[in-house]
């Protein structure tokens, strides 16, 4: 195997520690195609000498990574780059499109229903707009490489994006991508909750799955750069086959 010794970097002048460094780098190069699915890894000692380290915190890197699922441990073999079974679903990335794409997945959709609706005073509030105005409802299944991750319902402003009633939806078709070129609007932020549920028989249906399976109910209210609330959108994810990962770290004032 031809390796790149380039791709395997970390900072040591970084205040993160340096096995967290080694984790978030492997995850970085598996996430953006330079570490193959399926491909076997460096060694240790290989790693060892690439990032100038201890094998004690190559180690602990590799252990993360495989409780993560994104490396596998072929006893007698090797560590391979694991082949994705779950969609990790990242905060940084605020659309599901990004979302599927930052991980090596094909996002794709099936549209359920389009209809629009008067707002109930629940949506009305978290879109700012007056009880029983008119909303465009849209529910569809989300896919990553064909397998349904998400039956979601987004809600927006009917008087706002008068356009999206009628709009044709491709299988592929991103909402914030049609808002950025076709409205000028660009969702910056997510309020985010989420909250363990069972699926109903419905649910279950869209998601091939089976009726009280657990599962993750998501709500999310997205906004632009000022604030302005932009759709309210509420999605069940079946928890055997999407995880969400979520990543923080503390910005130190200068002073």
């Amino acid at each position: 195997m031809n390796i790149d010794k380039e791709i395997f970097k970390i900072d040591p002048q970084s205040k993160l520690p340096l096995y967290d460094q080694i984790e978030r780098n492997l995850r970085d190069l598996i996430i953006n195609g330079k570490l193959i699915p399926g491909e076997m890894m460096p060694s240790e000692w290989e790693l060892v000498e690439f990032y100038g380290v201890s094998r004690l915190t190559v180690r602990r890197a590799l252990d993360e990574l495989v409780r993560q699922n994104w490396l596998e441990r072929k006893h007698g073999v090797g560590t391979f780059v694991r082949q994705p079974t779950t969609a990790s679903i990242a905060a940084s990335k605020l659309s599901f499109t990004e979302q599927m794409r930052s991980i090596g997945r094909k996002p794709s959709s099936q549209l359920i229903s389009k209809r629009t609706i008067p707002a109930t005073a629940k949506i009305a509030r978290f879109l700012r707009i007056q009880a029983g105005e008119s909303i465009v409802e849209i529910t569809r299944v989300r896919l990553a490489d064909d397998e349904p991750i998400l039956l979601e319902t987004c809600c927006l402003s009917s008087e706002r994006f008068p356009s999206l009633a009628n709009y044709s939806w491709s299988e592929n078709e991103s909402l914030y991508k049609i808002l950025s070129e076709e409205h000028s609007v660009i969702v910056t932020g997510l309020d985010h909750t989420l909250k363990p549920v069972l699926l109903t028989e419905t649910e279950a249906h869209y998601l091939q799955a089976k009726s009280g399976t657990p599962a993750i109910l998501s709500e999310i209210v997205a906004f632009t750069k000022n604030g302005t609330p932009v759709e309210y959108v509420w999605s069940v994810s079946n928890g055997d086959k999407s995880e969400f990962y979520f990543h923080f770290q503390r910005i130190e004032s200068e002073t």
